[in-house]
């Protein structure tokens, strides 16, 4: 396996189609977010970084999935979702569920954020499987 098995393009647009589902979901949740963070983003000078910062992640996630994907010997649309999911659920979740309890926070932060690092996986599962 290296990173000529990988396909470029699903990357980048598993990239774009990450960051569309972060500004919907955070969108639409923004005020509970912010009240379970305890954080003001229009304080935050930083924020156009921090975005950036989130862009070239999910670039690497999308990048590490892709080549987690090429351990298949076929991948196909549920083969994929199914990745998704169970790499959310076996990393993602759980490591956001204790650290933001481990922080202080309550259920609601960590499960506003484990809802959308749950829809960016299978944005990118869905990307990833279908290209």
């Amino acid at each position: 396996m290296s990173l000529a098995t990988v396909d470029a393009f699903a990357i980048v647009l598993a990239t774009v189609v990450s960051m569309i589902v972060g500004t919907i979901w955070y969108t639409a949740l923004a005020r509970s977010w912010r009240r379970a963070s305890r954080f003001d983003l229009l304080g935050d000078p930083e924020r156009h970084g921090n975005v950036a910062l989130a862009a070239a992640a999910q670039g690497v996630m999308a990048t590490v999935f892709s080549l987690l994907l090429a351990h298949f010997e076929t991948v196909t649309l549920p083969d994929a979702l199914f990745a998704a999911l169970f790499l959310w659920l076996g990393f993602v979740a759980t490591t956001l569920l204790v650290n933001r309890r481990f922080q202080g926070f309550g259920w609601d932060l960590p499960l506003i954020e484990a809802g959308h690092w749950l829809f960016v996986l299978l944005g990118q599962g869905l990307v990833l499987g279908s290209v």
